[in-house]
């Protein structure tokens, strides 16, 4: 984990200071095993993501959730989230028969209908980064396929 966020920060700085600041800025993280350590260590943060979430918010860019979980179960995490450390500018979770790969384009795509530049995602599944809409990735380990 810290090895794949390792260059993230830098990369904040650098990309907040390019645009003067954090105005209409967004950054996207997943939350099972990405920001919260789902499969090892529920509810608590994943460190690496929580640093990076926590410098974005100092530096005015809003932190979003995209995530494969359904709408209400997705908006029902916002308290652990809250609880771990995190600014929660919003939630998205998929729709009622939507894939997860639909669900999670369409949750990027309306961020940016809405006016943010989504600087970065953060992930572990490919899912977290298919259909851009990010400017970048940061792409954590899933384990072979465990942390799914």
């Amino acid at each position: 984990m810290r090895a794949a966020m390792k260059p993230a920060l830098p990369y904040l700085e650098t990309r907040v200071a390019r645009s003067g600041g954090g105005a209409n800025l967004a950054v996207v993280l997943d939350i099972d095993n990405t920001s919260l350590a789902t499969h090892y260590a529920w509810p608590e943060p994943v460190r690496p993501t929580l640093r990076f979430a926590r410098r974005a918010h100092e530096l005015g860019v809003k932190v979003f959730f995209v995530t494969g979980r359904r709408t209400a179960d997705a908006n029902a995490q916002h308290p652990r989230l809250r609880r771990a450390g995190y600014t929660v500018a919003g939630i998205c979770g998929r729709q009622d028969g939507e894939s997860l790969t639909a669900g999670k384009i369409r949750c990027r795509k309306a961020l940016v209908a809405r006016g943010f530049t989504i600087i970065a995602s953060v992930g572990n599944l490919p899912t977290d980064f298919k259909g851009g809409y990010s400017e970048r990735t940061f792409d954590l380990p899933d384990y072979g396929g465990r942390l799914s």
